[in-house]
């Protein structure tokens, strides 16, 4: 007896990668304390139902955010595409106004910096990196990701870009390596 894949099932493929990226900007923006899918679900618009259909539990909802907060490559392209684009020439237009001393700006440009770094390490200490190592990784990374995102839009320059981005592969996936992973 072959499957088959119901119409329904294929016309919301796409729906699981759009709530996991909803998800995922959520937990940057709030954290990870009191994470449940009931609050996550309200702050995001959909209901607890559709979060259990996609995730099934809290638990593989964290396990695949952390996945695709440290597929590095995926952000990558993310940034090259018209929306992150747009979201890097915000960032930017912002930090400008931050460096000027515009306190509004400069306040919500640092909040939303340590709570990025909180939940980036925190994932990084979940995928095996020392806790007295994880800020200081997590610093470096979103420094050299956003300075690559922002001379990308700058320059255009694809082609170099991308070879400083494998270049920050390779020294991420060799620092990765001496990690011990953390028992299940």
């Amino acid at each position: 007896m072959s499957e088959r894949t119901d119409g329904r099932t294929i016309r919301y493929a796409h729906r699981r990668t759009e709530l996991l990226h909803a998800v995922t900007d959520h937990v940057l923006e709030a954290g990870l304390a009191d994470l449940t899918l009931r609050r996550v679900a309200s702050a995001i618009g959909v209901s607890h139902a559709t979060l259990v259909h996609h995730f099934a539990t809290r638990d593989q909802l964290i396990t695949e955010i952390v996945d695709a907060g440290f597929d590095l490559r995926s952000a990558w392209a993310w940034l090259q595409t018209p929306e992150g684009s747009r979201a890097t020439r915000l960032y930017l237009s912002i930090s400008g106004l931050a460096l000027y001393g515009d306190p509004p700006y400069a306040a919500a440009l640092r909040r939303s910096q340590e709570q990025r770094l909180a939940a980036l390490s925190e994932g990084l200490r979940l995928v095996g990196c020392p806790p007295q190592e994880a800020e200081a990784v997590a610093t470096t990374l979103l420094a050299r990701v956003r300075g690559l995102a922002a001379d990308l839009l700058l320059t255009g320059d694809r082609p170099r870009l991308d070879r400083a981005f494998d270049e920050l592969l390779r020294d991420a996936e060799a620092r990765s390596a001496t990690w011990t992973p953390p028992r299940t």
